[in-house]
């Protein structure tokens, strides 16, 4: 019954994963309807946009031509720059070149509102010439494939970039190549300063004359507004101009000229297809079709019999879902506007074109990538918001131990800091072992420090540490391992009945493991002693009650066959008779004693403590057992206080010990002897001490004497049951008291102690 119900479980999970794919690949596959819709809304958008974008280019065109010459412009200064290092054979600061010091002497009476002055006018300038540098070699150059060629007049010194002969375009006699270089490249210029530096463009080619014109209209000074200088013009004119050089510039291809402000615009151009297409409908379709999905997730987990939700969907972490998510926004703008484009326009994989398979079936291929690609998107955003779900039913706090990876990082990362603290806690600097430990770190710490600050020493110094090193470790993972081994070994012959094994050998830090093994074992050892001395007592205590048991038990048979002899006279029915209720009794206080050890051995003899007198009681015992002892012949002496002793005891259980002391006395002691009995109160505690002197020799300890069912006669030939002094112990042990029995040549004493009420 129980497998079919979990069998109808499963197959309802399964059942509502199927349901809820079955819907989704629906979805995915109506999304495809409005493809043709989107596209067609995009195009009337574009062709709106067309005569806008072609003015746009226009102008686009015109402004990237100008700054091109602006580049051109600059290059100037960065070549007129490396002229003169070359020149000079030295690395020269910009501002110590271009820099006109004989014009600053009026400097402090030109002071800007904001207090720069020409120090740092000098700074900002070589900033701004390292950047034109920068620019100029390592942007201009590769992006328009420029080619320049730079002469100084005064020297001859020239720089160039490329083999081909630009220095044509500068002299007459060379007009022939000058014609074919004319062919070679689209645009080229020659720019010329005089000796006092003023520009001109004789020739040029690939821009208008109104283009070159405006070049010639360049100046620092705009540049010194752009750098947020105030009296731009003043600090422009400390600036040396560019007199005594000419400059070809040239490149060969329209394209190298355009295509890099083609490419931006390009960019532009792109951005407007895509929100023709987003005006078009597909921004909507995306943004319905993620509503729609998420709804789904909310609602088909009310649908109890599908169990939506309630598997490995619902756990997913927060992060995951929330990358996805951002996952299918970011490829929406690059990767869904055009796959409905490409699959529109039949682009997507040109498999009809290329002819590797029909209309048809190429249509069917594109249809099902389309399908399988929204199918992927919406298996992300359902098990988004079956997670999402879970926040509203889950608490807060719960949702985020459970779905969040980051808090499950923080509760383990808390843990790990936890035990950290707890380790630094406990770290203690006065233990051997731990001050140890922070030296050997402190002294790697500096070694490697100080291999690292030896440069290339100190790799072989640090190649050489780690072999003394590895040395050492092994030496020591060595003899740790050894060690180990001889614990295992030693707890391996205690394991298996070996006692007597010692380990002499220095275990370093076992050596603590060492000292509980060897107290483990001395513990086994004493187990297995008391574990001998209790089955010795055990069968002693079977022989004992067996023989205690048998023998008034014996004699009780024996004299009830008596009295069924009906010759018997009247005289001698009562003393058989009477010798059977004396054997009776006999039994019945044994049993009785056996009963009261049983239950003082179990703790379960309950205790009615109550405020005893132990003077008043000690004397009541005296009165009443005043006949038993004076038939053992006793010269019995009590010596108590007359005050009144106070404790709390149970009065019953704390009767039954005084009298079975006596009683044992009554036995045992010597006839013709004197015994005693002292009260004395120490402090808090009272101590009566019971002593006499034994008429047999006293051949056990005072431990042995209090165990269950042992006599001093051993040969078991006066009455009694051997319970008496195990008794009394227990009653006093249990009421909180102690118990001590001494022996000293024949003497036998007794001493027990209870804690009394302050008067």
């Amino acid at each position: 019954m129980l497998d079919t119900k979990l069998k109808n479980s499963s197959d309802r999970k399964y059942a509502g994963l199927f349901v809820s794919i079955i819907i989704l690949v629906l979805l995915a596959a109506a999304v495809l309807l409005f493809y043709k819709p989107i596209v067609e809304n995009a195009k009337g958008f574009i062709k709106l946009d067309e005569s806008d974008k072609e003015k746009e280019l226009a102008e686009y065109k015109d402004s990237a031509e100008a700054g091109f010459l602006e580049e051109l412009f600059k290059g100037n200064y960065v070549l007129r720059w490396e002229l003169e290092r070359q020149i000079n054979n030295k690395k020269l600061n910009a501002s110590e070149f271009f820099l006109n010091e004989n014009q600053s002497t009026d400097i402090d009476d030109i002071n800007t509102d904001d207090g720069e002055n020409f120090e740092t006018f000098k700074s900002d300038f070589s900033e701004l010439m390292n950047n034109w540098y920068y620019n100029f070699f390592y942007y201009i150059l590769s992006n328009y494939g420029l080619e320049y060629y730079a002469v100084d007049n005064k020297t001859g010194t020239y720089l160039t970039n490329t083999g081909a002969k630009l220095s044509a375009f500068l002299g007459k006699e060379e007009m022939e190549e000058a014609d074919k270089l004319k062919k070679e490249y689209y645009f080229y210029a020659v720019i010329q300063f005089d000796e006092n530096g003023n520009p001109s463009i004789p020739y040029y080619q690939g821009i208008s004359k109104e283009k070159a014109n405006s070049y010639l209209g360049f100046n620092l000074t705009q540049e010194m507004v752009n750098r947020s200088w105030n009296n731009a013009a003043w600090y422009a004119s400390r600036v040396k101009p560019l007199a005594g050089m000419k400059v070809v510039y040239a490149i060969k291809s329209e394209d190298s000229l355009q295509n890099y402000f083609i490419d931006q615009f390009g960019d532009t151009n792109y951005h407007i297809i895509n929100e023709a297409y987003n005006r078009g409908g597909a921004a909507y379709l995306y943004t319905a079709s993620f509503i729609l999905v998420m709804l789904l997730g909310f609602v088909l987990p009310l649908i109890k019999p599908l169990r939506i939700g309630k598997g490995i969907e619902a756990k997913i972490p927060a992060e995951i879902w929330g990358l996805g998510i951002g996952f299918t926004v970011t490829i929406y703008e690059d990767g869904i506007t055009s796959l409905i484009k490409e699959t529109v326009s039949g682009d997507l994989f040109d498999l009809n074109r290329n002819h590797i398979m029909t209309e048809g079936m190429a249509r069917v291929v594109v249809n099902s990538f389309n399908v399988l690609i929204w199918l992927g998107i919406f298996i992300i955003w359902f098990a988004a918001a079956l997670s999402i779900r879970q926040f509203f039913i889950k608490r807060p706090v719960k949702f985020l131990k459970e779905n969040t990876l980051t808090f499950r990082f923080l509760f383990w990362l808390g843990r790990v800091i936890k035990k950290g603290c707890g380790y630094a806690i406990t770290f203690d600097m006065s233990r051997k072992d731990d001050r140890k430990l922070v030296m050997l770190l402190g002294a790697n710490m500096l070694l490697i420090m100080l291999f690292c600050a030896m440069g290339g020493v100190g790799v072989i110094g640090a190649i050489i540490y780690t072999c003394v090193l590895l040395y050492f470790i092994t030496k020591y993972k060595n003899k740790i391992t050894s060690d180990y081994r001889a614990i295992i070994q030693a707890a391996g012959r205690i394991s298996e009945g070996n006692l007597d094994i010692t380990i002499e050998k220095n275990l370093g830090v076992f050596n603590p493991l060492k000292e509980e093994l060897m107290s483990v074992q001395q513990g086994f050892r004493k187990a297995v002693l008391e574990e001998t001395k209790s089955q010795k007592m055990k069968t002693e205590l079977i022989t004992n009650v067996s023989h205690d048991l048998k023998t008034p038990l014996t004699a009780i048979i024996t004299y009830v066959d008596l009295l069924k002899n009906k010759e018997l006279t009247e005289e001698q029915r009562d003393s058989y008779v009477e010798t059977l209720d004396r054997k009776a009794l006999r039994l019945k206080i044994l049993i009785e004693d056996l009963f009261e050890m049983s239950k003082a051995a179990s703790n379960t003899i309950t205790m009615n403590p109550v405020e005893v007198d132990l003077t008043a009681m000690i004397k009541q015992i005296h009165f009443e057992l005043s006949d038993k002892i004076a038939g053992a012949g006793l010269d019995f002496r009590v010596r108590i206080p007359e005050d009144k002793i106070i404790a709390w005891l149970d009065s019953d259980k704390t009767y039954r010990i005084f009298e079975n002391l006596i009683i044992n006395m009554c036995k045992y002691a010597l006839p013709g002897s004197r015994a005693y009995l002292d009260m004395e109160v120490l402090d808090k505690q009272v101590s009566i001490t019971v002593r006499n002197i034994s008429q047999a020799e006293l051949d056990f300890t005072g431990e042995e004497i209090v165990e269950r069912f042992v006599r001093g006669d051993k040969a078991r030939n006066s009455e009694g049951s051997g319970l008496g002094l195990a008794i009394a112990k227990s009653f006093t042990e249990l009421q909180g008291g102690s118990f001590h029995v001494l022996t000293d040549g024949d003497l036998f004493k007794v001493i027990v102690g209870f804690m009394i009420l302050e008067a």
